[in-house]
């Protein structure tokens, strides 16, 4: 078997599952927010499917555009620089000039339009991670970054591949957990993750710079305890889940009132209440302001009801078979670039998913993260597309092609 760098080619198959998805969601966002948009617009039960349309378009046109470029002009330094400046320098402007909503300020106002620069930042840092690995091994492998010792050799790894890229995304994700934003916080915590791990680094860079990351942590989060005593208050809507959480599970010792689990038994009761076959497209009870911003966090729980296990199945095997052509690409790139900016998107989608419907399903705490190409919001429905075009990207420009070796004939 011979591995040779493939032709560019579009993925027409993940391409097309780009659309379906994309357009399932719009269905089921315009079943279950009919009742939310009349109320909020002038009685125009179409109100969030028409924004969601305007928001598709835009995601899909990116997509699209940044699937044709080709993959190399990412790893440019100035890019994969340019992308890490631009996460770094929106996580900290939201702290002083975002939008406060419900004690969280996570929005920048551009005009009329509300962006949400924690999920621009959950793709810049995959592009400013995965060029920035490529940088270094290049740079190594032109003679570069040695040390004169084997023990400084070993620290030079440590610091160059771990602690210096890990360390510079985990400085973005502190300043998107102080918006306060936990749920976000995890997400790019866990794509940082990912895509460290899929890019080759030893695994005494990872001790190494594990050790030392986790000491500035530990420092850190005491001497933000010791000069902040009322720290909790930052982060009560956390705890106030957990307790929720908690409390729904069957643990009577925890102290929450009927109103406070009323949005999570609502939905829960709807995801039950759908039966085997559902109550039919648009027949959802709950969705009548039983279950508030149903078209956001729970409106899994709103179409179970509609469609039923069967519906919800579908569903869960559209994400499964989403993953599995993004698993494909991740094990066809052909550079480290290409797999970490694979593995990174791929991670985002994907996890994105997972958390949503563990949520309804009350496995985990609530979160807040949408559902992917289905729940309303056009800064996540955007950079999720956006996501999906660089990985569109690596399948059409950054993978290799398998060939089987011909035996030579005997003379």
């Amino acid at each position: 078997m011979t591995r040779i760098k493939a032709q560019p080619k579009s993925n027409i198959p993940m391409m097309l599952m780009m659309f379906a998805a994309v357009m399932f969601g719009l269905v089921i966002l315009y079943s279950v927010s009919g009742p939310a948009g009349y109320a909020k617009s002038d009685h125009d039960s179409a109100f969030y499917l028409k924004k969601q349309i305007i928001y598709t378009l835009v995601g899909l046109g990116v997509a699209l555009a940044i699937s044709f470029f080709p993959v190399n002009f990412f790893k440019n330094p100035l890019v994969f620089t340019g992308a890490y400046i631009i996460s770094l320098g929106l996580a900290v402007a939201v702290r002083f000039v975002g939008k406060e909503l419900n004690g969280a300020r996570r929005w920048i106002m551009l005009g009329p339009v509300e962006v949400q620069v924690s999920e621009i930042c959950k793709v810049a840092l995959v592009i400013a991670l995965a060029g920035y690995r490529e940088y270094i091994i290049q740079l190594r492998q032109r003679g570069g970054l040695r040390s004169k010792t084997h023990k400084k050799q070993a620290w030079n790894h440590a610091f160059f591949d771990f602690i210096l890229p890990v360390g510079a995304c985990l400085l973005v994700d502190v300043f998107i957990l102080f918006q306060p934003h936990f749920s976000c916080f995890i997400i790019i915590g866990f794509i940082v993750f990912m895509c460290t791990l899929n890019s080759g680094v030893s695994w005494r860079s990872w001790l190494l710079g594990g050790l030392t990351l986790l000491l500035v942590g530990i420092i850190f989060v005491g001497t933000y305890v010791a000069v902040n005593p009322n720290f909790r208050k930052n982060f009560e809507h956390v705890y106030q889940r957990f307790n929720i959480f908690a409390s729904t599970s069957g643990d009577e010792n925890v102290e929450v009132t009927e109103d406070e689990t009323r949005q999570v038994t609502n939905a829960h009761n709807a995801l039950g209440s759908g039966g085997m076959w559902g109550r039919g497209i648009g027949s959802s009870r709950a969705k009548y302001n039983y279950v508030s911003e149903a078209q956001n966090d729970y409106i899994f729980s709103i179409y179970v009801e509609e469609t039923g296990f069967v519906g919800g199945a579908v569903l869960i095997f559209i994400y499964l078979l989403m993953f599995a052509m993004f698993v494909t690409v991740v094990i066809r790139a052909d550079s480290i670039f290409t797999r970490m900016l694979a593995t990174g998107c791929t991670s985002f989608i994907i996890l994105q998913a997972v958390l949503n419907i563990a949520v309804e399903l009350q496995v985990i705490p609530a979160t807040g993260v949408t559902l992917p190409f289905v729940s309303y919001g056009g800064s996540a429905q955007i950079m999720l597309l956006v996501a999906y075009g660089f990985i569109l990207c690596v399948a059409r420009s950054g993978t290799y092609t398998i060939v089987k070796d011909r035996p030579e004939k005997l003379a």
